[in-house]
């Protein structure tokens, strides 16, 4: 007897559409992260009054979130490591702190200007004063924060996707 089959996917498919639709894929999200970003940006500098940008962190945190997690679910993460690790001068773990570095900076830039522009009242040494004192403050608390976290989650996530890696039967 034959059987319909409707709603079964056609198993054999194009490895380059697939590759294809992947690229789109990354671009779509790469798309909206950067309206999401300039989104938060807008509200928190342009608009009259602050306005909240809960949903567009959520959507971007939630993607990176995602994304992190499956990676290291399937064991990619390491892989893309070890790659990563063989072709560039500098390590993955380096390159992590780096990434640390310029997130704590540009927060503590964000949040420098923008209690400038709020607070300093229109007066060129109240915004400077309100800058130098927020923006300081923030490279104390976020550098720290983000280079050793960053590094932290770094090294938990490799450790955790070369087990799940291994644990692939069809890995070989």
């Amino acid at each position: 007897m034959m059987s319909l089959n409707w709603f079964k996917k056609n198993s054999v498919e194009d490895e380059r559409i697939v590759n294809l639709k992947n690229k789109l894929y990354k671009e779509v999200y790469t798309l909206i992260m950067v309206i999401c970003s300039i989104s938060v940006i807008i509200k928190s500098f342009v608009l009259p009054r602050t306005e909240p940008v809960w949903l567009e962190m959520l959507i971007i945190l939630g993607g990176s979130l995602y994304f992190g997690i499956r990676s290291v679910a399937l064991g990619i993460y390491s892989d893309e490591v070890e790659v990563h690790d063989q072709r560039s001068k500098i390590s993955f773990s380096m390159r992590t702190a780096i990434w640390g570095l310029v997130i704590g900076v540009a927060l503590a830039l964000f949040f420098g200007i923008r209690s400038a522009v709020l607070f300093g009242n229109d007066n060129s040494a109240t915004e400077l004063k309100y800058f130098f004192s927020v923006f300081l403050v923030s490279l104390i608390i976020y550098i720290p924060l983000f280079v050793g976290g960053n590094w932290l989650i770094h090294y938990g996530a490799n450790k955790v996707s070369q087990k799940m890696s291994q644990n692939d039967p069809f890995d070989s």
